[in-house]
């Protein structure tokens, strides 16, 4: 058992992290004492310092001079010279999910969100419903929210949100009493056996949720999901669906310019139209699972599809981060052949623009395992498609391994640049009018995009004068 005080100071190993920063930022807003560590400064570590964190941009035994407790992520290794210090003056370590499960334990309602694929947007449209209705939520994001500041903050009511993640197998560190489940996929084979590992997990959770009188909500059209709807009573299980006959339902589905729309059924009644403002399928599902909460939990109907309305995404998730004469210059996460499939493919169905995609590959196991499933039909709705090369998330290098692997499984239309740095000077000649162009990756792809668009603003200032 792990018990907080607030005589005590906490600190983080890898304190920018997404998930790591969430954290350190409801607990200095709860009144903690915060120190943390990073290799390098960044937004979030900025505004750690603006609510009271004190942060050390080096990794050193001298840090923990303070610190009565260390929370560390799984990302961070063994040889790390303060967790190794914490070791050895044996201070307390806990880890990123326990934490988080610490935090999520001290609320009534607890929502855990978790999935292979669409765990950010989900979690920050059930922020924004909750929100809209005016419940308070405390939230912990995996992605700064464009509605709000940041990617996490401490509310005043009963819900605590929490985007719990499956790739390292520590949600199972969580106790939450309402888990939201979008899809399961092979995906961090670097942690799981099999797809089978990975839904034994799934039902772990899911027993463990729903013995906690809490009940589930989860895509009835995932082959792996759907099975476990009968294995438990109804009241324990809300689905969600488009293809397969879900208690929340989308039909009449239609691309448009502005976003994607869709008719509303409930329990086999019609109830009312839907508009996103964002693209692609995914994103609906996305928007049925946050639905499907709102709907047990009594939200009013108008405030769930106005919050819907009001909706505009999460940073790094097909956001646009520029146009210039016309040319629209997007950055996307995605980073498994199927997120790049159903993002590139809802994009195309609304704007009917050329698109030119550029991927990093992301890990270089990662990149070895999922070869196969990069193929033409991942990336048939691009116009032109860059690979750049893999970024290694620290990992070594394996032989045989590259972005270049990529390519030579895909058509004449992709090409492999290695160079990031590279890859503006050779679109900037190229590019047309009324061109959208995707940046994805989970790494640092996106500097191509702020790099294109500085490009383009200068050509467009030179070709005027």
């Amino acid at each position: 058992m792990v018990k907080l005080s607030k005589n005590r100071t906490l600190h983080f190993i890898g304190i920018g992290g997404a998930g790591m920063s969430a954290i350190a930022r409801i607990l200095l807003e709860q009144g903690y004492k915060v120190t943390g560590s990073d290799i390098r400064e960044s937004v979030n570590t900025l505004r750690l310092k603006d609510f009271g964190a004190r942060i050390y941009y080096h990794h050193d035994p001298l840090n923990l001079r303070e610190a009565d407790m260390v929370i560390v992520s799984s990302a961070i290794s063994p040889d790390n010279p303060e967790l190794k210090t914490a070791y050895e003056n044996e201070i307390p370590i806990v880890k990123r999910a326990e934490m988080l499960s610490i935090l999520m334990n001290q609320f009534p309602k607890k929502i855990s969100v978790t999935g292979t694929h669409g765990k950010t947007t989900t979690t920050s449209m059930i922020t924004k419903m909750l929100s809209v209705a005016n419940q308070y939520p405390t939230y912990l994001i995996g992605a700064d929210m464009n509605d709000f500041e940041g990617n996490a903050a401490l509310g005043q009511g009963p819900y605590f949100i929490a985007e719990s993640d499956e790739s390292d197998g520590s949600f199972l560190c969580l106790y939450p009493n309402i888990s939201v489940i979008t899809n399961i996929e092979a995906e961090h084979m670097d942690y799981y056996k099999s797809v089978n590992d990975i839904v034994d997990h799934f039902d772990t959770f899911i027993a463990r949720t729903i013995k906690d009188e809490g009940y589930i909500i989860l895509n009835q059209d995932d082959p792996y999901l759907c099975k476990f709807k009968d294995q438990y009573a109804p009241e324990c299980m809300i689905t969600f669906g488009i293809e397969s006959d879900a208690l929340i339902k989308a039909t009449n589905i239609k691309s448009e310019k502005t976003g994607m729309t869709f008719d509303l059924w409930i329990n086999g009644k019609k109830e009312i139209p839907i508009a996103l403002s964002i693209f692609g399928i995914h994103n609906i599902y996305n928007a049925l699972a946050a639905i499907s909460l709102g709907y047990k939990e009594n939200i009013p109907l108008n405030t769930i599809t106005n919050s819907l309305a009001q909706f505009s995404g999460t940073k790094r998730r097909l956001q646009l981060m520029g146009e210039v004469d016309h040319i629209k210059v997007y950055d996307d996460y995605a980073h498994h052949p199927t997120e790049i499939k159903v993002t590139l493919d809802g994009i195309k169905a609304c704007l009917g623009s050329r698109i030119i995609c550029i991927f990093q590959p992301h890990r270089y196991s990662r990149t070895q395992y999922l070869l196969d499933k990069f193929d033409d039909h991942v990336f048939e709705s691009a116009h032109q498609v860059i690979i750049t090369d893999i970024f290694s998330a620290q990992e070594d290098v394996i032989e045989g391994i590259s972005g270049k692997s990529i390519v030579d499984k895909l058509s004449q239309k992709a090409v492999f640049i290695p160079q990031k740095s590279k890859v503006a000077a050779h679109l900037i000649k190229t590019l047309k009018k009324d061109d959208v162009v995707i940046t994805m990756g989970a790494g640092d792809i996106q500097s191509v995009a702020k790099e294109l668009l500085i490009q383009l603003k200068q050509k467009k200032v030179l070709s005027s004068s």
